[in-house]
C-alpha cells in the first residue's frame, strides 16, 4: 500500500479512466479524478472516499492550456506534487458514430486530431515539469485501446485506431526525451483478449489492474520506461 503518492488519472467519466481511479485508490495512491465535468469527477470521487480511499475532484478543459496548467497547479497545491499521471481522457469524435473513411468531414477529422494530440502533448509536457521541479522520481501512463465495443458492433473505429497510434508514439518518443530522465512514460494497450478453447484459464496478457498498478508507481521502474504493455481489459459501464 502506498501512502502520500498523489495520482492524477484523467477522464474518469468513460469506463477506463474510472476504473484506473478506482484500482489506484485502491492500492493505496491519493487519486485526482479529472473529467471534463464536474459530475462524473465529483461521483468517482465519492466512489473512492466512500470506500475508505482518499480522492479530489477537479474540473478542467484538457483541449485548453491555460487548463492544463492550471489542473497541475491544483493538484500542486493540494499535495505540493504529482507522483503519477495516468491520461486517459477522450473527447467525442468521428469514432463515437462508426463512420467510414470515405464519410469522415474533413473538419471533424482535423477537430479530432488536433484535440486528442493537443491534449497528449500538453498534459505529458506539463507533468514532466512537475515531476522534474519537484525532484523526485515520477510516472506517467497514457492508457489507449479504449472504446473496444465498437468492434462488436461493426462499427468503423478508423479514427481512434488512429490516434492510438499516434498516443503511442509520442509516449515512445517522450520517454527518449532529455527531460524525462528520472519520469517513466509509458503505455497501456488495452485489448478484449479472450481465453481460447485449447487454454480457458490462460491469458496471453496481464489484466489492466496488474499492468496499471506496476507502471504507476513512480518507485519501481523497472526498465519500463517508453514501451508499450498489453494489457486485458474487462471494464463496467461508462459513468453517465
Amino acid at each position: 500500500m502506498r501512502h502520500g503518492r498523489p495520482a492524477l488519472v484523467t477522464g474518469v467519466e468513460h469506463p477506463e479512466g474510472a476504473h484506473a481511479a478506482r484500482t489506484l485508490a485502491e492500492d493505496g495512491f491519493d487519486v485526482v479524478a479529472h473529467s471534463f465535468t464536474p459530475e462524473a469527477a465529483e461521483r468517482i470521487a465519492r466512489d473512492i472516499t466512500s470506500g475508505g480511499g482518499r480522492a479530489t475532484a477537479v474540473v478542467a478543459d484538457l483541449t485548453i492550456d491555460r487548463e492544463v496548467d492550471r489542473l497541475f497547479t491544483t493538484v500542486e497545491d493540494i499535495h505540493g506534487h504529482v507522483d503519477t499521471v495516468v491520461h486517459a481522457a477522450w473527447i467525442p469524435g468521428p469514432e463515437s458514430t462508426g463512420t467510414s473513411l470515405e464519410t469522415i468531414h474533413p473538419h471533424d477529422w482535423h477537430r479530432f486530431v488536433h484535440a486528442h494530440l493537443g491534449m497528449v502533448f500538453t498534459t505529458v509536457r506539463r507533468a514532466m515539469q512537475s515531476m522534474n521541479t519537484s525532484g523526485r522520481a515520477g510516472s506517467i501512463v497514457t492508457v489507449v485501446g479504449m472504446g473496444r465495443s465498437a468492434t462488436e458492433t461493426g462499427d468503423s473505429t478508423l479514427a481512434r485506431q488512429v490516434i492510438d497510434g499516434a498516443i503511442e508514439a509520442f509516449t515512445v518518443a517522450a520517454a527518449r526525451d532529455l527531460g524525462a530522465c528520472s519520469v517513466q512514460v509509458t503505455s497501456i494497450r488495452l485489448v478484449d483478449e479472450l481465453p481460447t478453447l485449447e487454454h480457458p484459464d490462460e491469458r496471453r496478457a496481464p489484466d489492466f489492474d496488474t499492468a496499471l498498478v506496476r507502471l504507476a508507481d513512480p518507485v519501481h521502474h523497472g526498465g519500463w520506461s517508453g514501451r508499450v504493455l498489453t494489457a486485458h481489459a474487462a471494464l463496467p459501464a461508462a459513468v453517465h
